[in-house]
């Protein structure tokens, strides 16, 4: 398991398994918000909206396959860039949790705080937007 894997495994909710296209997919309630191919290549959903602001910021990439979804990318060479892809998962995960919430449903990790989260991962005005919205 790589460093990815190791962390996001950790979260509340968070169920792990294999991709149909190969590498780890990452579960919340049977919603997936996001996957890791091998240790160098982390793609995850999002809203187009959100999918712009990410690159706007320059924290993600157009998904490598399907570049006009609201998929992103997330290359893997460093360190920091392992970071980087924790931390877009991690706001992956609570989208999908607020969505979650949204639609009624109750998923085990119900105790976390989005808003402090959102807070904690310092995101920009527009992102956090478009969790209220």
């Amino acid at each position: 398991m790589n460093a990815v894997e190791s962390t996001v495994s950790e979260w509340s909710g968070v169920e792990i398994g294999p991709h149909d296209r190969g590498g780890t997919e990452f579960t919340l309630d049977g919603r997936e918000f996001g996957h890791v191919h091998g240790e160098r290549l982390v793609d995850i959903p999002f809203t187009k909206r959100i999918r712009d602001v990410l690159i706007d910021e320059e924290r993600a990439e157009k998904h490598h396959v399907v570049p006009d979804s609201g998929w992103v990318s997330s290359h893997v060479r460093s360190e920091e860039d392992v970071a980087g892809a924790i931390w877009l998962l991690r706001l992956s995960y609570l989208y999908h949790l607020t969505v979650l919430r949204t639609q009624g449903r109750r998923p085990v990790s119900d105790t976390v705080d989005i808003d402090a989260e959102l807070s904690e991962l310092d995101v920009s005005e527009p992102i956090h937007e478009a969790f209220t919205d």
